[in-house]
């Protein structure tokens, strides 16, 4: 198997990666962030998306998640849910394993 992927079998999801910036509100409202994100956690799980990792992180971006998600759909879904309370600006971007990107190239 190549570096960096992952086996694919049947019930494999594809992958994101999103990149999320504070707004102004949520710098206002970064004391409740674990509480909030463990809020959104139970509810994206159930619409069967596993998250891989969710981050706080340093520099251009505020917080990363890395999730497994049933399809495009699911994710946009999510999207709007998040960035439609104000907290966060999103970017959102499909990762490929290197298998995948084999079948892709």
């Amino acid at each position: 198997m190549v570096a960096g992927a992952r086996p694919r079998g049947r019930d494999a999801m594809p992958v994101y990666v999103q990149l999320l910036k504070w707004t102004d509100q949520g710098r206002k409202n970064a004391d409740s962030l674990v509480d909030r994100v463990e809020t959104v956690q139970k509810r994206v799980a159930d619409m069967g998306v596993n998250v891989i990792g969710h981050y706080l992180t340093m520099g251009q971006y505020d917080q990363v998640i890395v999730c497994e998600a049933p399809d495009d759909e699911t994710v946009a879904k999510i999207t709007v849910m998040v960035a439609g309370r104000g907290n966060v600006a999103t970017e959102t971007m499909r990762a490929f394993t290197m298998d995948e990107a084999r079948k892709l190239i």
